[in-house]
Order: C-alpha cells, then structure tokens, then sequence
C-alpha cells in the first residue's frame, strides 16, 4: 500500500556538491508533491513542491524535477553545505475541491544528510 518509495537507500555528497534525492510514486492520482526538510528535535519545514503538470521547480538551492510518465521526482541541492544535515521527506498528495475526490497525503520516506567538514553521508529514516 505504500504510495511512495525512496532511492537511493544512502548516499555521499562532498561539500559544495549536489545531493540529489530520488522520490518514486505509483499512484496516478497523486497530483502534488512537497519536499520537507527536519532537523533533530524539530518540526519539518516546507522547502519546495511541484503540481504534476509541472516538470520543474526551482527555488534558491532546491531544484524538484518531475516526469509524470515515470511516476518520478527527484530533489536536487546544489552547493551542500554542513547546514543541509538533516532528514529529507516526500509528501505526495491529491488536491482537490471539496466533495470532488478523496484527500490524503503521506509522508512516507526520508533521507538523512549528516554533515561531517566534508562528506554529507545521506541515510534512510528509520
């Protein structure tokens, strides 16, 4: 039952390079897709989203691309820096108007950026 799933499993970044995060979905009727970002003991924050018509949002350092066809979206972070460290979410969701469908939204995968002074190991959400 699960809506959406993460690739890679881990992954190393240096710093000032790009991290890029894969998010995969199977549910057609997913129309809307957000990025979070939470540090430890924190609240997630909202980084970035993207509509299905799109095929790409920028904002700052984040960069979401998204193929329909492949049921794919992939955040990219460009220039890493220790300040990235954190666990990354994609949420994927139906927006509707009331009444016209069923509204749900799952957060269902992370990814951990761990920061040392130069490597960015990325690491699934337990």
């Amino acid at each position: 039952q699960q809506q959406v799933k993460q690739n890679p499993p881990s992954l190393s970044v240096t710093e000032g390079g790009i991290s890029i995060l894969n998010c995969d979905y199977d549910n057609t009727m997913l129309n809307y897709f957000q990025w979070y970002r939470k540090y430890p003991a924190k609240s997630p924050t909202f980084l970035i989203s993207i509509r299905s018509v799109l095929e790409e949002n920028e904002d700052g350092r984040f960069t979401v691309f998204h193929n329909r066809s492949a049921k794919h979206l992939s955040l990219h972070i460009s220039a890493s820096q220790p300040g990235d460290s954190a666990l990354y979410l994609c949420a994927a969701s139906t927006r509707c108007s009331p009444g016209t469908c069923s509204l749900y939204s799952n957060v269902l995968w992370g990814l951990r950026l761990r920061g040392t002074q130069t490597c960015f190991p990325l690491r699934t959400a337990a």
